[in-house]
């Protein structure tokens, strides 16, 4: 199952540099602002947007699944185990249900929540393509584009191979139903040959690249170049700089 699919939306239309620079630079509030209340607003502000995209049900799921183990494993340990909490709700033992404790927990699953959400959502509305051909044109090395995109697009390119996998498994007449140990059997069939899937890919892309020169030393030009409008343009540049400061603003009142 591939997150991206093309569109029309406001998001789809940006420019995937200026996406990207407000992910980083929301990545940075984020982390930056030491209160949980606050992260509802840019939570709630990406939910919303996810609704003018077409596919919203399954940017929905994808950051449910990726959401919910974060979230469950904060609450179990920060919320039952914090070791600086005071106001004591609950005790179950040596855990302990405290105000600090939950708060806390809040703090760390929101932040997940958030930049999650921003992840999903710039993966749901971003042509690989088109990312790799923004990050060569504003002049980053194309290697490194690379990279950026091939990270970016791991994950959904490892589930469609678990997927073949699974399908190709069900065809032989593999039970893949049943209980948590007869899955996790069934996920120790499906993990060899999607790592060597993999292994086989880099190898194929690898020399795919090669013959397009891809180390060359002269600059590729785009077959097909984003749209890089003046005003992203303008907010790629101030919304770095807008931001460092209000971290730097924040971290020294944090402190002194």
């Amino acid at each position: 199952m591939r997150l991206y699919s093309p569109g029309r939306s406001w998001l789809h239309r940006r420019n995937p540099l200026a996406k990207l620079v407000a992910i980083i630079c929301l990545a940075l509030l984020v982390f930056a602002v030491p209160a949980w209340w606050w992260l509802v607003v840019p939570l709630g502000a990406l939910l919303t947007l996810s609704v003018t995209v077409h596919n919203t049900r399954q940017i929905l799921k994808w950051w449910a699944g990726l959401v919910l183990p974060f979230a469950v494993l904060s609450f179990l340990l920060q919320g039952l185990f914090f070791p600086e909490g005071e106001t004591l709700l609950a005790g179950f033992g040596p855990a302990r249900l405290t105000v600090e404790g939950l708060e806390f927990a809040a703090l760390y699953a929101l932040r997940i929540a958030t930049i999650l959400a921003a992840f999903v959502l710039f993966t749901a509305t971003t042509a690989p393509s088109r990312l790799m051909t923004s990050l060569t044109t504003a002049g980053l090395n194309p290697k490194i584009s690379y990279m950026v995109t091939s990270g970016i697009a791991l994950i959904p390119a490892l589930n469609d191979r678990a997927q073949s996998v699974l399908a190709a498994q069900r065809a032989r007449g593999l039970r893949t139903t049943g209980n948590l140990a007869h899955r996790t059997r069934v996920l120790l069939t499906v993990v060899k040959p999607v790592v060597f899937g993999v292994l086989a890919d880099l190898e194929q892309r690898a020399f795919t690249l090669e013959q397009r020169g891809f180390g060359s030393q002269v600059r590729p030009t785009a077959y097909s170049p984003a749209p890089f409008s003046n005003a992203e343009r303008a907010f790629c540049v101030l919304a770095p700089v807008v931001t460092l400061t209000f971290v730097l603003v924040v971290l020294t009142v944090g402190h002194s």
